[in-house]
């Protein structure tokens, strides 16, 4: 249900020189924060208001019956520019379903779909935009997601958590396609649905392994980048809670039955071999030489989250009750 749509006209953020992309933009919040409304405003600015150029409409898609006052700042005159932003809401509250219906407010043949704890830095769009213009075979294309690199620890924390979306297998092709930051055909999107009821991190995994299944072309543009919001070790922690979780619900799916323990310790240990392959194949494009004696101690302390996360993945209720992530 649209509950605001505003469209046209310049409030004064953008320059009117600036381009406007035939690429629909969808915005969704999957992580709870006391300022999820201003996190909205900061991030519809930023692409609202990016030089090199702004999408053609915005569909920002909020749970039903949210107490977000959003909506409220497009029934006047719109403090922010793009030639459309549409408000909507869904019954669903996790970002994965979000992303789904928000599909069917967009009009363009290409999507972009970013979470709003990601700011773009300028030029994200476009060189996202340019990148399937010039390559018409690429389905989907990621940018580079990170916390930023002014200290020791956001750094080794963006390999660890982000880096595995620039790795590639041994022929040579991208395996991942990055959950808060990524443009697609909408063919693609329309075709590959979250599956409900699992959470971001187990939703996304089903659905990329379909997606390489079937052999899509995904891509990855590592000069595109957007600043994932950095919380401190509470963050970090929920984040590697959810890891655990993620890759212990995918162990159960498989016919071998496991004890409580040792499918936590399955989990942990998948987790730490990707974390592994990751920093061997693409660490250098994070860490510098003095960041790796703190990389390898994060690499182990990271495991007692996961594990814990692990041991939950038997309650998915309970899980979601005790993570900010939805």
């Amino acid at each position: 249900m649209i509950i605001a749509h505003s469209s046209g006209g310049n409030g004064g953020l953008i320059d009117p020189a600036s381009p406007v992309l035939p690429v629909s933009l969808i915005m969704v919040s999957d992580y709870l924060t006391p300022d999820g409304d201003e996190e909205l405003r900061r991030s519809l600015r930023a692409y609202a208001d990016d030089p090199r150029g702004s999408p053609g409409e915005i569909v920002i898609m909020l749970p039903k019956g949210t107490g977000s006052v959003i909506a409220a700042e497009f029934g006047g005159k719109s403090a922010f520019l793009c030639p459309s932003v549409i408000v909507a809401t869904h019954d669903s509250d996790e970002s994965s379903q979000l992303k789904d219906a928000a599909l069917a407010y967009c009009r363009f043949d290409l999507v972009a779909v970013v979470e709003a704890d990601c700011m773009p830095r300028p030029g994200w769009l476009a060189i996202l935009h340019e990148a399937v213009e010039r390559t018409p075979a690429i389905e989907a294309i990621s940018g580079r997601t990170s916390y930023g690199e002014e200290s020791m620890m956001l750094r080794v924390m963006s390999l660890l958590d982000r880096g595995f979306i620039e790795r590639r297998d041994r022929h040579g092709r991208i395996i991942h396609v990055s959950n808060n930051g990524a443009l697609y055909r909408r063919s693609v999107l329309e075709r590959y649905r979250f599956e409900a009821n699992h959470g971001p991190f187990v939703s996304s995994h089903l659905r990329q392994h379909a997606m390489l299944d079937d052999g899509v072309r995904m891509e990855i543009a590592t000069e595109a980048v957007s600043v994932h919001a950095y919380e401190g070790l509470a963050f970090i922690w929920d984040v590697r809670r959810n890891k655990g979780y993620q890759y212990a619900r995918m162990e159960l799916r498989k016919p071998r039955r496991r004890s409580r323990i040792g499918l936590a310790l399955r989990a942990v240990a998948t987790s730490f071999k990707e974390n592994r392959q990751t920093a061997q194949a693409v660490g250098g494009e994070f860490c510098r030489r003095v960041d790796w004696p703190l990389f390898w101690m994060m690499m182990l302390l990271v495991r007692l989250p996961e594990f814990s996360g692990a041991l939950a993945a038997g309650d998915p209720a309970t899980f979601k009750a005790s993570t900010h992530y939805r």
